[in-house]
């Protein structure tokens, strides 16, 4: 049982520090040679927990707090491409409560993640965009062996994500995104210090744009991870995740400069894990 705590602790923080979820309009392009930096705030507030699809017994509860800096530079080398190299460093604190609380708490800084996204404008009616992007997880988070909350992964993890956005019309899109990533070895896991590592995990991303007006943005979809399962010492665990979840989201630019993004939701359906009562992201972004 220790372990389904200990990987979903990892899970539960979500986007960006385990799942890299986007907000609608993420994969647009950046303004030519143009910088944005990025402030999140996010929050979950979790009070179930699953192992198989069953609901473990006990009060347990889970909260997580993190906040996030990313940057971000639009290089556009042609009309039609641009290139986004982009640094995410994530400070993170997870608490554990009632039932849960033998778990242990754990804060410190998390994984930092490297980004290349390439983002190619089509010839479409009202230009829609195609983006491939690569990832790379650094293991720079904090990480103890011996207890089971820990915001860092202790592996490499690198990750590919695609995304298309189908623009209906000036108000109307359509963002999809599907990533798939792979992990390297954990060689200090658990009190023994064994190998650990993953089966790939996916995830699938949908959701419907409005522009109600060239500065604001209403959103409305959710996602879907599936696989990561783990394996220690070369024997599977039989823990791979399944978890669905809904957002709500809607942003602002208040000048030219500076946006403001606000995200709500909660998981759908979980089969390992802690279930999200609550999501909450706040967002802030300056381009200059």
């Amino acid at each position: 049982m220790k372990k389904t705590y200990l990987y979903f602790i990892a899970l539960t923080i979500h986007s960006p520090a385990y799942a890299l979820e986007f907000v609608p309009g993420d994969y647009e392009m950046l303004p030519p040679d143009k910088s944005i930096v990025l402030t999140y705030f996010q929050a979950t507030e979790s009070h179930k927990m699953y192992s198989d699809h069953r609901r473990v017994a006990g009060n347990n509860k889970f909260h997580s707090e993190a906040t996030l800096l990313r940057y971000i530079y639009g290089y556009r080398p042609t009309p039609f491409l641009s290139i986004e190299p982009q640094l995410i460093v994530p400070w993170v604190k997870a608490n554990t409560e009632a039932d849960a609380t033998p778990l242990g708490d754990s804060s410190g800084v998390g994984d930092i993640i490297l980004g290349l996204p390439f983002k190619y404008r089509l010839n479409t009616d009202h230009g829609d965009i195609f983006s491939i992007a690569p990832y790379l997880y650094v293991p720079t988070g904090h990480y103890q062996s011996d207890q089971a909350v820990n915001i860092g992964a202790n592996y490499w993890r690198y990750l590919l994500q695609a995304a298309y956005i189908h623009h209906f019309s000036d108000q109307w899109s359509l963002d999809t995104g599907a990533d798939v990533s792979w992990v390297s070895t954990n060689h200090h896991y658990g009190r023994s210090h064994d190998n650990q590592t993953q089966t790939p995990k996916y995830e699938y991303q949908l959701y419907l744009r409005y522009n109600l007006d060239p500065a604001t943005q209403l959103g409305f979809g959710g996602g879907w991870i599936k696989g990561a399962g783990d394996i220690v010492n070369h024997r599977s665990l039989e823990d791979k995740v399944d978890t669905r979840y809904l957002r709500l989201s809607a942003a602002h630019f208040f000048t030219s400069a500076f946006q403001a993004e606000l995200s709500l939701g909660r998981d759908l359906t979980v089969e390992q894990g802690f279930k999200q009562n609550s999501f909450l992201s706040i967002r802030l972004g300056y381009l200059f």
